[in-house]
Formats: C-alpha cells, sequence, structure tokens
C-alpha cells in the first residue's frame, strides 16, 4: 500500500527538521513525513507527487492560494489564538508534536474523500475477550495488565466497554472518544485509519480508545455498529490485537463474546459468586451460545501480584501467535 505523505514547512530550520525526525519515528505508519523550510523548496519537491497533509508556517499561508495546491494546507500559527476567521485550519504550533499530529489526523480524516487503504499487518487481528458476570473482581486490571504485557511485542489495542469505566480520572485525555469514532464511522466517511489515529492514547506501548463519558453513550451504540467497527479495525488499522474490556452495558454484548478468539472470566470462589457463575452458564446453554463457554477461561486472583503474573504469562503466550 502506498504511504500518504506529511509536508512540514516552517522558515524556523531547527523546528522544522526536530518536527518532522519525531513525525518519522512516533507518527502514523500510514504517513511518511517530509520537512521543508522554504516554499519554494516545497513546492518544487512536491510538484509531481503533492503531499495530503501539508503543516504550513503562517508566513508561507500568505503566498500559497488554496487553488494552487490540491493536499490539505493545515497553518501553523504562532499565536494560540485567532482574532479572525482563518483561511485555512490553524493549529498551534508551540505544543507537543504528538498534540499537532493527532490534530492534523482529525482534519485530514474529517475533509478527505479518499480512503487510506487496507490494514499494514499479515495476519488476521486477534479478539480477545474480557468478561465476568461478577462485580469487582479484578476484570479491568487484569485487561490491562495484559493489553501492557502483549504490547510489548505486537501492537495492541484496549477497548473499554463499560458504562462506567473511570478513564477520564485515571487516563486524562480532555479530547474524543468512543462516541466521536464511531459516530464518524457511521457517516460512512473514508479515513477511519487516519480518525482512529487522532482519538487514541496510550499507557505505556498499549493503545486505548478513551472510553464514552456516559452510559447514555454507550447504549446509543447498537451492536451491528460494534460489528462495523471490529470489522474497520481488521481492515484499515494497524493493531494485531484488540482486547475488548466487556460489560452487560453494551447492546450485543453476547455477539462480541462471539467474535472473540477467546475470552478470560475472572471468577470467585464465594458462595453468592459460585451461584450467579452457575444462573450466568444456564442463561448461555438457554440461549444456545455454548462457542462462548467453550473459549472461556476462567482465572482467579487472590492478589495483584498474581494477577500481574497471570497476565504475563498469558501476554506471552499470545505475542508467539
Amino acid at each position: 500500500m502506498k504511504r500518504k505523505q506529511i509536508a512540514v514547512c516552517d522558515e524556523e530550520r531547527d523546528y522544522t527538521l526536530r518536527f518532522a525526525e519525531y513525525a518519522g519515528r512516533h507518527g502514523n505508519p500510514l504517513f511518511v513525513v517530509h520537512g521543508f523550510t522554504g516554499l519554494e523548496e516545497f513546492l518544487e519537491d512536491t510538484k509531481e507527487h503533492p503531499a495530503d497533509i501539508v503543516l504550513l508556517s503562517k508566513k508561507y499561508t500568505k503566498d500559497l492560494k488554496k487553488e494552487e495546491y490540491p493536499g490539505q494546507i493545515i497553518c501553523l500559527s504562532e499565536e494560540e489564538y485567532q482574532e479572525e476567521e482563518p483561511e485555512y485550519p490553524v493549529i498551534y504550533k508551540y505544543q507537543s508534536c504528538l498534540r499537532i499530529l493527532k490534530k492534523a489526523y482529525d482534519i485530514y480524516a474529517e475533509r478527505t474523500p479518499a480512503s487510506l487503504g487496507t490494514a499494514l499487518r499479515l495476519g488476521k487481528m486477534k479478539r480477545i475477550g474480557i468478561f465476568s458476570p461478577l462485580g469487582r473482581i479484578g476484570k479491568t486490571s487484569f485487561a490491562l495488565a495484559l493489553g501492557k504485557e502483549l504490547a510489548k511485542q505486537r501492537r495492541t489495542l484496549y477497548l473499554n466497554v463499560e458504562e462506567f469505566s473511570g478513564f477520564e480520572s485515571l487516563y486524562p485525555s480532555g479530547g474524543q472518544t468512543l462516541s466521536e469514532l464511531v459516530y464518524f464511522m457511521k457517516q460512512g466517511k473514508k479515513a477511519f485509519a487516519c480518525k482512529l489515529e487522532s482519538i487514541t492514547g496510550k499507557i505505556g506501548s498499549l493503545s486505548y480508545i478513551p472510553p464514552v463519558k456516559s452510559p447514555l453513550e454507550l447504549r446509543d451504540i447498537k451492536k451491528e455498529d460494534w460489528e462495523e467497527l471490529l470489522t474497520a479495525l481488521e481492515k484499515e488499522s494497524r493493531y494485531e490485537f484488540v482486547i475488548l474490556d466487556l460489560s452487560f452495558g453494551a447492546e450485543g454484548v453476547f455477539e462480541l463474546l462471539e467474535a472473540c478468539d477467546t475470552i478470560y472470566m475472572p471468577v470467585a470462589s464465594d458462595e453468592t459468586a459460585r451461584a450467579k457463575l452457575w444462573q450466568y452458564r444456564e442463561a448461555i446453554k438457554l440461549l444456545e451460545l455454548e462457542e462462548i463457554l467453550e473459549k472461556t477461561k476462567e482465572i482467579a486472583f487472590p492478589g495483584i501480584e498474581q494477577l500481574e503474573g497471570y497476565a504475563k504469562t498469558e501476554g506471552k503466550r499470545w505475542s508467539k501467535n
């Protein structure tokens, strides 16, 4: 697949070179980044193969007309606030390269009519479900621990599908969430991979989509939306594993469990827990979904140390697949 082009063109040489170097090492693998310090150099170099995204110094935007260049022009401004309506989308220049790239990806995803192509992986994306009918059982802690272990060797995405994940408090993002990604997808826009990259956050090497902020948002996501989302991640993302931290709050949770390659179910041994687990298994049989039980591995964690140890073992096992 041919990679898309990002050009950063700014009169500050050190800024341009450092930005291009960082973006090349840490940016989206769907894009290749080139740096330029002069408008003429940029226009000459991209004459035959125009850049798809152009991060252009405000000084140079005055000399470039919209109709003269086919790529998405984004102005790099030294002013954090704009007093008048700008001709181009604007990004504040003096912030982290990662923030600039995420904003640029988002602008491009919202405006481009073209698709970014297919996934950069050779094999099928593996789906790991983490689910339990019991509460306060270490489910999310295990899901994150397993994700972090897998992410040390393979590209892994964590997707929390709970009504109250607590993520906004634990890992503040302040940006868009799963709701915006699903809404973008349902609009039929083409640059899903770019939109995904603009939303995802990081916990070490583990990528995650910020979860919904309210249970009402989760209920608005229908079971066909989940199916479409997993298909889009399969076809257009770079992830080799997706970890689905599931709950009954998601519509179509049983369909999501069926779609998993394997399921880990934290359990407990007290009388009430055993009764709930028995009822869950009986409900699965009544629904004729025994396949879910067949690929479910029950796990118990007396302490956080065993939880982390188990995740490490499972992470190593999966990373070899």
